[in-house]
């Protein structure tokens, strides 16, 4: 692929991306950075996390995890509870204001994906949602491939 098509693909991916984030990761007068906001989310799939665990999950310190957490904490997005097994561990939670401002960012991006994809026909739509799977299967298959792998 020539360098000015992958250029301009990056260029609106990344945009597209940046668009889609934008005002999702303010809540009041907090603005929450990525690295916290990808924290949450990972915390609330998991249901609880050890600290040792988050440290781990995003390859940092334990102090710059405790950081995080206690500023987290701090805003009531979280809450940190000794483990019942271990009285030196402690466990990582959401709070409902927690669980809230991830579910209000998620409806938020999927509203202005919806927006974005609805100036689109639906014949349009399912060209665009084919062309995506196709290059996430694409991507998938080039990934253990050798061959591919020389060509990148």
């Amino acid at each position: 692929m020539e360098d000015s098509k992958m250029d301009q693909f990056l260029t609106h991916w990344r945009y597209i991306n940046r668009h889609l984030r934008e005002g999702r990761l303010a809540n009041e007068d907090k603005k929450i950075t990525r690295l916290q906001w990808i924290l949450l989310r990972h915390v609330g799939r998991s249901g609880q996390c050890t600290m040792g665990s988050l440290a781990e999950h995003f390859n940092v310190s334990m102090s710059t995890v405790s950081q995080m957490i206690d500023r987290l904490e701090k805003w009531g997005y979280t809450r940190r509870v000794t483990s019942a097994r271990d009285g030196r561990v402690k466990m990582v939670s959401l709070t409902e204001k927690g669980e809230a401002i991830i579910n209000e960012a998620k409806t938020a991006y999927l509203q202005q994906l919806s927006n974005g994809l609805s100036k689109f026909s639906e014949e349009e739509q399912e060209l665009f949602i084919g062309f995506l799977q196709r290059l996430a299967e694409n991507l998938k298959v080039s990934k253990g491939d050798p061959q591919t792998d020389k060509k990148a």
